[in-house]
């Protein structure tokens, strides 16, 4: 009889995907399993049409400077909050709870979920775009709001799963999109006579610094939440691995792709380019796999998140949270695509830097969880850094603004901290025990 109660607890957690917990050593993942969920992550569509934006206002110098400073931004913060992640094992919600209070997570756990439901409604429209490419002719079935709804349904299956579901996905669809990410650009090059042949034509001229924040927009989220997958790395050391080969390497060559390919076909529309290169309908497939499995990623952290602030099953959460995005992606969010790249490419990075500077100075990495564990219900030095954070992104002019973001953040929150402690300042309210069911 004990050993049946002992046995019901770990399984409710397990199908709960550990969700407000830390994930045990048992059920922790291969680093090429890490590696393959991560690079699904990035190799998002939308880093496709990213890159074609960035033909549009950008040299080819300039789009390959970005492409790179900007991965190397991403890879250098999601590292380090990803290593986090795989130490301590839990998400990133459940660490917002020492950086910024147990009930100051709250309010980072309702920004997480709705920037991924923007996320995601984002990626439902471009799956509408690519089906309807597909099947321009076919009914109401393929107009790109009616695709984009049961395309948001499909997605939602595979985060329904879980971590088991996304992997499964990752591992069949990645490969693919890298094999035809390699042809396209193969073909396109041969079109235009190599990369010699490549020439932008620019109508909505940008900066360089604002081409680096796009392209830190195409996963600046995701590299905060890495923990949410590096949670299930056996080290630190998996997870750097991942997160390295997954942004510099594979949302690198998303963007480069998805840059050659409207140089060369002079379309900034994917599906289209795609199709006028010859690719055809197995192309077109591959692409929706690859929206596929960023997006139940998206949908799948975002549940996490708001596990953290309502004591719902995370299953749950990701059905209700998957009507409302899809409905959104229906609607039309893909039409605001670069706006929103560029405004959380600037105020999502503080929050790192302040994850960054909590974990590893102001507490010399001695976070527990557990039932138990006392936080502190507001931690106002983080909230106080975040805002900093985002000034310095929006008005320092110097500099690239995410990373000045981001540096500002991870220095305010420790100096704070550091200044607050030597004339005994109170800076956090209250404190909050955690539960045995983890709330």
């Amino acid at each position: 009889m004990k050993k049946g109660s002992q046995a019901e607890p770990q399984a409710q957690n397990q199908a709960n995907d550990f969700a407000m917990e830390p994930v045990p050593m048992a059920n922790r993942r291969p680093w090429w399993e890490i590696t393959f969920v991560t690079s699904g992550f990035c190799m998002a569509v939308s880093g496709m049409f990213a890159g074609a934006a960035l033909t549009a206002g950008l040299s080819l110098k300039q789009i390959m400077i970005s492409i790179l400073v900007g991965n190397l931004i991403l890879a250098l913060y999601g590292g380090f909050t990803g290593a986090i992640g795989a130490k301590t094992g839990v998400s990133t919600t459940m660490l917002s709870r020492y950086a910024f209070g147990r009930y100051g997570s709250l309010v980072i756990s309702l920004v997480w979920a709705i920037t991924l439901i923007g996320w995601f409604s984002v990626q439902a429209g471009f799956f509408g775009q690519t089906v309807n490419s597909m099947y321009p002719e076919a009914g109401v079935i393929t107009r790109i709001p009616v695709a984009a709804a049961w395309g948001g349904a499909l997605m939602i299956l595979t985060a329904y799963i879980g971590f088991k579901g996304i992997r499964l996905l990752s591992n069949i669809a990645i490969p693919l999109l890298i094999l035809l990410c390699i042809v396209g650009v193969v073909m396109g090059l041969d079109k235009v006579g190599g990369i010699g042949g490549l020439t932008s034509n620019i109508t909505k001229p940008i900066t360089l610094m604002e081409g680096i924040v796009l392209v830190i927009g195409t996963f600046a989220v995701g590299a905060v939440i890495q923990p949410d997958i590096a949670r299930y790395a056996k080290s630190p050391k998996q997870s750097w691995t991942a997160i390295m080969i997954g942004m510099v390497i594979a949302n690198g060559f998303i963007i480069f792709a998805g840059a050659v390919t409207a140089m060369t076909m002079g379309t900034g529309d994917l599906p289209a380019a795609m199709l006028q290169l010859g690719l055809g309908i197995p192309a077109l497939l591959i692409l929706i796999a690859a929206q596929w499995t960023s997006n139940d990623s998206n949908l799948y952290s975002a549940s996490l998140s708001l596990s953290n602030i309502f004591r719902v099953a995370k299953s749950k959460l990701v059905l209700v949270v998957g009507v409302i995005a899809t409905i959104v992606g229906a609607a039309g969010m893909a039409n605001h695509f670069i706006s929103f790249l560029i405004a959380i490419g600037v105020a999502v990075p503080p929050v790192a830097g302040i994850l960054i500077a909590d974990y590893f100075f102001v507490h010399k990495q001695g976070y527990t969880f557990g039932k138990g564990t006392k936080y502190a219900a507001v931690v106002w030095p983080a909230f106080i850094a975040w805002a900093l954070g985002i000034l310095a992104g929006v008005y320092v002019n110097w500099g690239i603004p995410s990373l000045n973001s981001l540096v500002v953040a991870l220095v305010a929150h420790w100096g704070i901290y550091a200044i607050g402690k030597s004339i005994n300042l109170a800076m956090t309210s209250g404190y909050v025990e955690e539960r045995e069911d983890g709330f």
